[in-house]
């Protein structure tokens, strides 16, 4: 590898991270998608990964926040974080760490969705249980936004 060559890694890989944090998988992918080839930029890869500009960690606490930003439960963002290949050990930690509630953010999204009256009907129940299932809410979370009413 030349030089210009590894001017021109650096140069990519650097914009990039400069955007927003990116997991170290989805930095490979982009990269192969610009037609560099993998022995050139791995090594480069690796340097800015071992100096700290480029963390895993990082990306999950990113992914932590935004994914609680936008309504989605834990569940939702680990899905999110394997589809970069995060380790799971670095999204759970990223989760505590942020000491989001994640029970009054289930109710949040249940009360913006479909408010917070007493259920009576059994389909309307299963209908904001699965909408909260597919928001990345675990049981416990959604038997809480489930209990709580208007008085």
């Amino acid at each position: 590898m030349t030089d210009s060559d590894r001017k021109i890694i650096m140069d990519s890989i650097t914009r990039m991270l400069s955007r927003r944090e990116h997991a170290y998988a989805e930095l490979i992918r982009k990269l192969q998608q610009k037609g560099f080839q993998t022995n050139a930029f791995v090594p480069v890869l690796e340097e800015y990964r071992d100096a700290g500009i480029q963390s895993d960690a990082r990306f999950a606490e990113m992914k932590v926040r935004a994914g609680a930003a936008k309504g989605h439960g834990p569940g939702r963002v680990k899905m999110d974080c394997q589809q970069w290949q995060v380790d799971e050990h670095l999204v759970d930690q990223a989760i505590q760490e942020n000491e989001i509630d994640w029970f009054e953010l289930a109710l949040q999204v249940r009360a913006k969705k479909y408010g917070i009256e007493r259920i009576s009907d059994r389909e309307l129940r299963y209908k904001q249980m699965r909408f909260l299932q597919y928001r990345g809410f675990y049981q416990d979370h959604i038997e809480y936004a489930l209990s709580v009413t208007e008085e």
